[in-house]
């Protein structure tokens, strides 16, 4: 008996309890231990979810399965075939992302493949689940109401013995419950649906304790009149339930059925249910066969990925060596933090089996990079605190209490996109959100609670009474908007260059994720091995284009190796490799494959964004001002637009990869805006009003100046590490953020900033008094929840 479900319940009761102990309580000792136990207890029940679980692997770095599936000609309303047609397939492959990943957890991808196929891979396919998957796939879920013969069983009978069905009958199988041995095999029902399933709105599973797992189904308003109508006019008559010709129940008619409800009963397992009830609220129009199966290897390579994780390994010790010359011994307590953030996001992702891919590393790169700079932002504000003359324990409370406004606000707006984008994008940038909404949790938690139970166990010992930091930047007030006009004129032409390489490049421009290309596929000879390096030396992009490797194996033909190309460099790579290897490849053929990232997702994900955008706006606008809301959304917008367009620039080609990149561009770019921001807002509250606007943005970037470089020096350590020591995909993967961490730095100062300033003159709006008067209301809404 599997036990897990009720170690994961008492362990999170546990944990919550803690929590809110550690949270509610104002006794030091009382917290101090809370939060001690909290700590060792959160790491205890991540790593055992790890390791109880495992972490399951993205197609892209762990491989798994391919399914090539046909589509079908379908049937019309008036019983004549349809054709299978570009818009089917397309219809095709959203279906199956909600069928096999309606909760964007599994790493799918999918690709029209000649005039009827799609080629789909999906990653941890085991022996057990293969069937499930299956079934899903092929599963039509075509949904009927008929009526049934009121003699069925006696007009079956009948039939054994050479009688014959009326006509304006047929006779359906019924589906098989070993439950329920009396139900007949077969059912005598109309030929054509009283009411079809298309009617029905939604369908979900639930469990009933007397019926068990059934299935409501909801109707939309005209559908809500012809099901009324249909049981109204066939009271104390079967109505047979016909999902893809099996009758699945024929309940009898008692009242009429009122409403616009019904359910679906029949003993069904969880999973049956919950498949069935997915299928019904998406079903195809066309059937789909799977015409062949097999393992597939990781879509980057194995060499690439090692490189990648070595890479990463050079890159968080060179993060690691940094943080404790500079911050010293608090910087050790940092890297604490940020190792509890990383076992909470792995933990997480084990427990919620969320699988790990490329744009989901990039997640965790997002959360990693918040986690130091929460760090940085506490230690820099100690640095303050200990300037302004207070002892280390006096210190270090008013350094997290000041620290904790503006790491509250990078994280919301954070967790704002990262919700958004999970509920209204799909594939990857879904898995993106995901890891990204799991990292926040876990880096507040690093910074706010791990960081300062370590700091506080050590003061009260007496051990650390004092802290020193290296200077990174003197303390001192720099003009630095004065030379905002020919940053805001270079950058912004630096934009518009970016927007025009498209138009410049064309389609050389948009990778083959996004407008198709080729599949070359050999036949590996028995005993043979070509290895990456090999296929390398012979394919260099400079002539062949960027391309993929990929190798499948079926038990039937054995290994296979497929190179995913542009299409017209297909023929070219099928003769280079052809003539390379003609002891150790075969049969090469080449076939025709659409996008990757169809245009449905493309533009799902790119309204997602957008919203993400809007929402960023309105909550900086309501809880902070609207020039600082605008500043921050142009700056944003700046920064992703030159990151896209300097890497294809520079010779790349926009892929899946570029998604995450961006993303976590747009993650830094938004943080150090609104960390700035926080600054200039709390130098006009301390000087209620008084002084120059300019002055005091001048004053509030140079503070922040030092935190600023600081964090994007450690964002770009493992950026430049998979850059400078990684492999082709890599590179892809570190250009576009490398670019995005050094445009981010400089617009959060010279392009937000100056925004924010250049609108509030236009406008006439006094900043100061915008500030003032929200800082009213906040302090007039905290006495009222007091009060309350």
């Amino acid at each position: 008996m599997n036990h897990s479900p009720t170690i994961v319940f008492l362990w999170g009761l546990l944990l919550l309890f803690l929590l809110f102990f550690y949270l509610g309580t104002v006794v030091h000792r009382s917290k101090k231990i809370a939060g001690t136990a909290l700590i060792l207890l959160m790491a205890l029940f991540c790593g055992w979810a790890i390791s109880s679980f495992g972490i399951k692997k993205g197609i892209d770095i762990g491989g798994g399965s391919s399914f090539t599936i046909q589509l079908q000609p379908g049937e019309g309303s008036d019983g004549k075939p349809q054709k299978v047609t570009p818009d089917s397939i397309q219809q095709a492959i959203t279906i199956l992302e909600k069928r096999l990943n309606p909760d964007g957890a599994v790493d799918l991808t999918m690709a029209p493949a000649g005039e009827d196929r799609i080629v789909l891979q999906m990653p941890g396919v085991k022996p057990e689940t293969v069937e499930d998957v299956r079934i899903k796939i092929q599963q039509v879920a075509h949904l009927e109401f008929r009526l049934v013969n009121q003699q069925s069983s006696s007009l079956i009978e009948s039939a054994k013995s050479g009688g014959l069905i009326p006509p304006g009958w047929v006779e359906l199988p019924y589906k098989e419950n070993a439950d329920r041995p009396d139900l007949p095999h077969t059912i005598l029902v109309k030929p054509r649906a009283d009411l079809d399933g298309s009617y029905v709105t939604n369908a979900y599973a639930y469990n009933d304790p007397l019926k068990g797992w059934a299935i409501s189904l909801e109707f939309g308003g005209e559908g809500s009149k012809l099901f009324g109508k249909l049981t109204t006019d066939n009271v104390n008559r079967q109505l047979a339930i016909v999902v893809d010709n099996v009758v699945i129940s024929a309940p009898n008619l008692n009242e009429p059925i009122l409403g616009g409800r019904a359910e679906i009963t029949g003993k069904f397992k969880e999973n049956e249910a919950r498949s069935l009830a997915t299928a019904l609220q998406n079903p195809l129009k066309n059937p789909m066969k799977i015409i062949e199966e097999s393992s597939v290897s990781a879509g980057l390579g194995e060499a690439t990925i090692k490189q990648g994780v070595y890479t990463g390994i050079v890159g968080s010790a060179l993060i690691a060596v940094f943080m404790l010359i500079y911050y010293r011994f608090a910087g050790l307590v940092a890297l604490a933090g940020v190792a509890v953030n990383l076992l909470m996001i792995f933990g997480a992702m084990a427990l919620f089996n969320i699988t790990l891919t490329m744009p989901g590393i990039a997640g965790i790169a997002l959360t990693v990079g918040m986690g130091v700079d929460a760090n940085v932002l506490i230690y820099e504000r100690l640095r303050e605190e200990i300037r302004n003359g207070k002892p280390f324990a006096a210190a270090l409370v008013t350094a997290f209490q000041k620290a904790f406004a503006a790491i509250f606000d990078v994280h919301v707006t954070t967790l704002i996109t990262s919700l958004i984008l999970f509920f209204l994008a799909s594939g990857l940038v879904k898995g993106f959100a995901l890891t990204l909404t799991v990292g926040i949790f876990g880096t507040l938690f690093g910074a706010l609670i791990v960081t300062r139970v370590v700091f506080n166990w050590f003061a009260d010992a007496g051990k650390f009474t004092h802290v020193k930091f290296a200077e990174f930047i003197p303390h001192h007030t720099f003009d630095v908007l004065s030379y905002a006009k020919p940053f805001i004129i270079g950058s912004f032409t630096l934009a518009l260059i970016s927007l025009g390489t498209f138009a410049w490049k064309g389609k050389d421009g948009i990778g083959i994720d996004f407008r198709g290309g080729a599949l070359v596929r050999f036949q590996v000879n028995p005993g043979q091995t070509v290895t990456e390096k090999d296929i390398t030396a012979v394919l260099p992009t400079s002539q062949f284009g960027h391309w993929y490797e990929q190798r499948s194996a079926t038990p039937t033909s054995g290994e296979l190796l497929t190179i995913r190309s542009e299409y017209d460099k297909a023929e070219a790579i099928r003769s280079a490799l052809a003539k390379a290897f003609p002891e150790k490849l075969h049969d090469g053929e080449i076939q025709r494959v659409g996008s990757v990232v169809g245009s449905e997702l493309a533009v799902r994900s790119a309204w997602a964004y957008v919203a993400a955008m809007v929402a960023i706006l309105i909550y900086l606008s309501v809880f902070y001002e609207f020039p600082f809301a605008l500043g921050a959304i142009i700056a944003l917008f700046h920064d992703c637009i030159i990151t896209v367009g300097l890497s294809v620039l520079f010779g790349q080609e926009l892929s899946v990869i570029h998604i995450g990149a961006v993303l976590t561009v747009a993650g830094y770019s938004i943080n150090d805006t609104i960390i700035v921001f926080d600054r200039i807002r709390e130098i006009i509250r301390a000087k209620a009003g008084t002084g120059k606007i300019r002055d005091i943005m001048n004053e509030a970037i140079s503070i922040t100046l030092s935190r600023t470089l600081l964090t994007s020096l450690t964002a770009l350590m493992p950026m430049l590490a998979l850059f400078i020591f990684g492999g082709p995909a890599m590179k892809e993967f570190s250009l576009p953020i490398t670019i995005g961490i050094i445009v981010g730095t400089y617009s959060s100062i010279y392009i937000a900033s100056p925004i924010v300033l250049w609108y509030a003159r236009k406008t006439g709006r006094s900043l100061h008094r915008a500030v003032l008067d929200t800082a009213e209301r906040e302090a007039s809404r905290a006495k009222s929840i007091a009060a309350a």
